[in-house]
C-alpha cells in the first residue's frame, strides 16, 4: 500500500545509521579531543577547566586529558629561552577561591627566576582532589609539552590507598588509566579493561562534552574570566577529639597502606625530567581544645606523622629529590581549609620553593 511504514524497514535503517554514526565517531574521536578552539581565539587557560558553580559553568567539566592541555598555555610552543616548569598537586595549587595571577605557579612565574640564561615559566597543572593516580595520567600526557622540571605537591590524601581509584578524572580517561595501569602494575585485583561498548560510551561522552567545553569558550571570551568563584568552605571552629582518619585507627599506619609505589612510578614516570617532590604546607592549630590529638581538621597527629616518616625514609633510600614544607607557613595564610592558602601565602611558598628551582635547574 503506498505511503504505508515497514517498521522492520526503519529499524534497520536506524541501525545502519546508527553504525555509520559510532564509526566516524570512532575515527574522529581522538583527535576531535584535541581541537583547540581556546588557542585560535588566543584564549588559552592558564589552569585546567573544572566547574566551580555548577550548573552555571558545567561546561568546564570536560574531563577528557588531550582536550585539557589542548585548551592549556602550556601548550603553546616552548620558547628558546624558556625553563619549563610544570606544577602538579590538588586543588589548594589549582587555586580554588584564587584568581589564576594569586596561584603558586603564576606567582613563581612572575619572580624573574633564572635557570643559567633560561627564564623559569611555570605552569599549572593541578587538579583539584588529591589522587597520585590522577597526577600520574596528568604527567603522562604533560611530557609531551617538554618540561624542564616537574615540581608535585602532595599530601596524606594524595596518597591515601582509596584516592588510587576514586577520583574523577580517572573514570573519564579509562583508557590512559588501563594504560598506566598495566605499565606499573597499580591496576586492581579482577580489574576489567575498557571493552567495545566502554570505549563507545566513552567516545559518545568525550563528544559531547568536548563541544560544550569548546563552546564555552564564547563565554569566556565575552567575560575575560577563566573561572567563577564557587563558595568557599567553612572550617569547623573546633576540633574534634576523635583520632580515626578515613577508617583507620590508632596507633600504627602500616607502610603498605600509604601508596609509595605511585611515587615511584611518577619518578619513573618522568624518565630524565627533573623532578621535585613537595609534602604542601598544611594549617597547624594549637592552643584550642584537641590540638594535642589532631594538626587540624582533616588530620590526626598519629596519621600524619607516620605517613612523613614513611615518604621521608623513602626519599632517602630511594634518592628522591623531596621537600617536606608541612609546617612552613603561619596558620594565619589558611583561608577555608587545612590546605587552602591566601594570595599572600601562595606567595611565601613560591618563595620556599625558589631555592631548590635554582639548585637543581639545568
Amino acid at each position: 500500500m503506498p505511503g504505508s511504514i515497514h517498521p522492520a524497514r526503519v529499524l534497520a535503517k536506524g541501525l545502519l545509521m546508527c553504525l555509520v554514526f559510532e564509526i566516524t565517531l570512532a575515527a574522529l574521536g581522538p583527535a576531535y579531543a584535541g581541537v583547540n578552539v581556546y588557542a585560535a581565539l588566543r584564549l588559552e587557560r592558564e589552569r585546567f577547566p573544572v566547574s566551580t558553580l555548577p550548573a552555571i559553568d558545567a561546561a568546564l567539566d570536560v574531563g577528557n586529558l588531550p582536550a585539557m592541555f589542548a585548551s592549556h598555555i602550556v601548550s603553546r610552543p616552548k620558547q628558546p629561552n624558556e625553563y619549563r616548569v610544570l606544577v602538579l598537586g590538588d586543588s589548594a595549587v589549582w587555586g580554588l577561591q584564587l584568581s589564576a595571577e594569586q596561584t603558586l605557579p603564576d606567582q613563581l612565574d612572575r619572580m624573574g627566576v633564572t635557570c643559567g640564561d633560561r627564564q623559569v615559566r611555570a605552569y599549572n597543572l593541578s587538579f583539584p582532589r588529591s589522587s597520585a593516580t590522577k597526577d600520574l595520567m596528568i604527567l603522562d600526557e604533560a611530557l609531551h609539552y617538554h618540561p624542564d622540571m616537574i615540581i608535585w605537591l602532595i599530601t596524606w590524601y594524595t596518597l591515601m590507598p582509596k584516592t588510587r581509584l576514586d577520583h574523577w578524572l580517572v573514570t573519564q580517561n579509562p583508557e590512559e588509566f588501563y594504560k598506566l595501569g598495566r605499565r606499573f602494575d597499580f591496576l586492581p585485583k579482577g580489574y576489567r579493561p575498557p571493552g567495545l561498548f566502554d570505549e563507545v560510551l566513552n567516545d559518545n561522552r568525550t563528544l559531547f562534552r568536548v563541544t560544550r567545553y569548546q563552546l564555552y569558550s564564547l563565554v569566556q571570551a565575552a567575560t575575560r574570566r577563566d573561572q567563577i568563584p564557587g563558595p568557599p568552605e567553612i572550617q569547623p571552629a573546633d576540633l574534634s577529639a576523635d583520632t580515626t582518619f578515613e577508617g583507620l585507627k590508632p596507633p600504627t599506619l602500616r607502610k603498605a597502606q600509604v601508596s609509595l609505589d605511585q611515587v615511584s612510578d611518577f619518578f619513573s614516570l618522568s624518565q630524565a625530567v627533573r623532578v621535585l617532590l613537595v609534602n604542601e604546607p598544611m594549617l597547624v592549630v594549637s592552643g584550642v581544645p584537641n590540638s594535642d590529638v589532631r594538626y587540624n581538621s582533616y588530620y590526626p597527629r598519629w596519621v600524619y606523622d607516620q605517613y612523613r616518616g614513611y615518604v621521608r625514609e623513602a626519599a632517602a633510600e630511594n634518592g628522591w629529590n623531596y621537600l617536606d614544607l608541612w609546617n612552613a607557613i603561619s596558620p594565619s595564610y589558611f583561608t577555608d581549609t587545612p590546605l587552602h592558602l591566601s594570595p599572600e601565602g601562595q606567595r611565601l611558598l613560591a618563595n620556599a620553593l625558589v631555592s631548590s628551582i635554582k639548585r637543581d635547574c639545568r
